[in-house]
């Protein structure tokens, strides 16, 4: 039995990457950002807290990336380690986020990668069997 949403680390030549199912946008977004995290934390705490961020754009390439960029962003400006994600669509332009977060002091060393940015390289949502599903190349 085929799961119906999952992701999984691909390999590539100089960065990081994973690929990434669901069967819609919603669970690709959060699947997605549940891969990015597994590739920089690794035995997380406990959550302390929720943040929530609100992305909106245009296509569901865009909003993918948007998603992810923020929940980057908690460790670079707020100094929050993403340890769970749950995404609510509004539509199919608008994800709004609860990031289950614990501070980086409280983090130990669960923090083991970090990820530079979130690239556009060969970015593509397709539809297949299983739903929808992307690949996503992280900057290291």
């Amino acid at each position: 039995m085929m799961q119906q949403r999952g992701h999984e680390p691909i390999e590539h030549t100089a960065d990081l990457a994973i690929r990434v199912w669901a069967p819609d946008l919603r669970g690709l977004v959060e699947e997605a950002a549940l891969g990015m995290i597994d590739l920089i934390v690794e035995n997380p705490p406990a959550a302390t807290r929720t943040v929530e961020r609100q992305c909106q754009a245009e296509t569901p390439e865009d909003l993918l990336v948007e998603c992810l960029r923020e929940v980057l962003l908690l460790i670079e400006l707020e100094g929050l380690v993403p340890v769970d994600v749950d995404v609510a669509m509004d539509d199919e332009a608008t994800a709004r986020l609860q990031v289950h977060v614990v501070p980086v002091s409280e983090a130990g060393d669960s923090l083991t990668g970090s990820i530079k940015a979130v690239t556009y390289h060969n970015l593509e949502v397709r539809e297949t069997d299983r739903g929808l599903e992307v690949e996503i190349v992280f900057d290291v």
